[in-house]
């Protein structure tokens, strides 16, 4: 009777523990496969599963005539789908002796495939001649399986340097860096789409599955004429070259238009390895150099002093014989004069004779006329790192500012700024915002001189190649006007012994078609803007008249006219 309940007392413990035991098994089993259904199949679908991002194609960029200047092409990508780490280091060395790779991009790999991630990236977007190479490694037994390739698009510059700082360029995950490719990157970039990379039980690739497919970005024409704009590049970098210069830039407008047909920055760069370009070579000169533009600024002077009726043409003033003092400020001429007229001013770029003609203009209406002529803001131009430039009030001016402001100092511009003032006169007293595409709608021009004066300061411009200080700037038979500017450049907050020389003028001079203003940055030895950046308008002008088909109006001496 004490056994058979000694018995039935064992049953129960063990049946008590047995029911504790599968309850316990069915209330973990709810855990995992009810309430924590969402959590493990979310850890399930990360280890089978891998979304990758794809890049859409971007749009084309082209040039006014429709030369590709920029297309995204397909191309391969390799990568590893890591199911052994010890195989498939031996496979990324394999793969580094075809193709070979940085220490850094090794390491980096390494580290990836041997924290056990299935799909390792080796090399994106190959050329083709580095497709080629590879490749068989994909179709060799001891690495089948383990190298493979996806398509994706790689950005690629026809015309090879071509344009680069209007252009920009792009990373290796599609992100603009610079130019058009960043001011119009939501546009011309598209939509990008998502891959999901499926992995079966051994932790193979199998499948990949298109999440959302990506869309191409729009094509995108730009202004400019790529011959006008190789022939703009070669002759600056020759000139650079020439004159052992920092830099320089060039820009050309259709006077017309207002629209940008050339536009270079020296020294250039290969947008195709943009990110590997020192920052101040990826710098576009044209729109982010600040300097004081010196004499070519008294074109802006003679404007406003015609305008505003200052003086008289022929009018003459005292020029001091090369030294005149504004309070305690010392002005000097390279070549002194005693009396110039108001045209032999410009035309002999006197800075005595400026100032002379600033002090009677006085500085709220020459203030008013600067910033008629686009200074102190930007232009607008569809380009990303434009400058303001620098332009103080009035009421901000020393009692030596208006002085010297009149030969183009106390004030800070881009070249572009000057290319549009210059086109001011060009385009018979208009302002015309410089437009960088095709496409884009003409906005309504500003009034920023009176076309009869106008007129006459294109007159007092053409003199100055023709008998003035720009006569390197001159083509047998073809009526130029321009004008030369020489400034010191600033460095530590002072006034240092280099220069930037510059030129800006249109032709022909009745019936102007282009506009152009070239700057070359601290030139060594001759530094005069008359002996170093008038010369290379002349070369630049020489070769755009001939492709737009401008002729002379007589021919050179000894000559035939075609």
């Amino acid at each position: 009777m004490v056994a058979n309940r000694q018995g039935k007392k064992r049953f129960l413990v063990l049946s008590l523990v047995l029911l504790a035991w599968v309850l316990a098994i069915v209330l973990r089993l709810f855990g995992l496969q009810v309430l924590g259904y969402t959590t493990y199949m979310a850890k399930i679908r990360a280890q089978t599963n891998r979304v990758e991002e794809l890049h859409s194609k971007r749009g084309t960029i082209t040039d006014r005539h429709g030369e590709i200047l920029a297309i995204s092409l397909q191309s391969k990508s390799a990568f590893i789908s890591n199911k052994d780490a010890a195989h498939s280091l031996v496979v990324l060395q394999r793969f580094h002796q075809r193709l070979p790779l940085s220490g850094v991009q090794r390491a980096a790999i390494a580290r990836r495939i041997r924290r056990g991630e299935k799909f390792v990236w080796l090399k994106r977007k190959l050329t083709d001649e580095e497709y080629l190479r590879v490749r068989p490694l994909a179709e060799d037994a001891a690495a089948a399986g383990t190298v493979d390739f996806l398509d994706e698009y790689r950005r690629v510059y026809p015309q090879g340097t071509l344009a680069a700082h209007v252009l920009g360029g792009v990373g290796i995950d599609e992100q603009a860096l610079g130019g058009i490719e960043t001011s119009l990157d939501p546009e011309i970039k598209g939509r990008g789409g998502r891959l999901k990379v499926l992995i079966d039980a051994r932790k193979r690739i199998f499948q990949f599955k298109y999440l959302q497919q990506p869309v191409p970005g729009r094509d995108v024409h730009l202004s400019l004429s790529a011959p006008l704009q190789f022939i703009v590049e070669r002759e600056l970098a020759a000139a650079v070259e020439a004159h052992g210069a920092d830099g320089g830039a060039v820009i050309m407008l259709d006077s017309r238009s207002g629209e940008v047909l050339a536009m270079a920055s020296c020294p250039s760069y290969d947008p195709e390895a943009i990110w590997s370009t020192a920052p101040a070579v990826l710098r576009n000169k044209a729109i982010s150099f600040l300097y004081d533009p010196g004499s070519t600024f008294k074109v802006v002077l003679a404007a406003s002093a015609l305008e505003h009726r200052a003086c008289g043409r022929q009018e003459t003033f005292d020029c001091h014989d090369g030294v005149f003092a504004v309070r305690d400020r010392r002005i000097t001429d390279v070549h002194p004069f005693a009396r110039l007229s108001f045209d032999d001013i410009i035309v002999q770029s006197s800075n005595i004779g400026a100032a002379q003609v600033g002090l009677r203009l006085g500085g709220e209406r020459y203030y008013d006329t600067i910033r008629r002529f686009g200074f102190g803001r930007r232009t607008g131009i569809r380009l990303p790192a434009e400058e303001n430039g620098i332009l103080h009030p009035p009421a901000d001016w020393s009692g030596v500012s208006l002085a010297f402001l009149s030969f183009g100092y106390e004030i800070a511009v881009t070249p572009l700024q000057m290319a549009v003032a210059f086109n001011v006169p060009a385009s018979g007293g208009l302002r015309l915002r410089p437009l960088i595409l095709r496409d884009e709608p003409l906005p309504p021009p500003e009034r920023a001189l009176a076309a009869g004066c106008s007129e006459q300061l294109a007159e007092i411009m053409s003199a100055v190649v023709r008998r003035g200080t720009g006569s390197k700037a001159a083509i047998e038979g073809l009526e130029i006007a321009g004008k030369t500017g020489t400034a010191h450049k600033i460095k530590t907050g002072r006034y240092a012994g280099s220069y930037v020389s510059s030129f800006g003028g249109f032709f022909p001079a009745a019936d102007p078609r282009l506009t152009m203003f070239v700057m070359i940055d601290e030139p060594e030895g001759l530094h005069f803007g008359g002996d170093v950046a008038a010369p290379l308008f002349r070369a630049i002008a020489e070769k755009a008249m001939l492709h737009l088909g401008i002729f002379p109006d007589s021919p050179p001496p000894g000559g035939v006219r075609l």
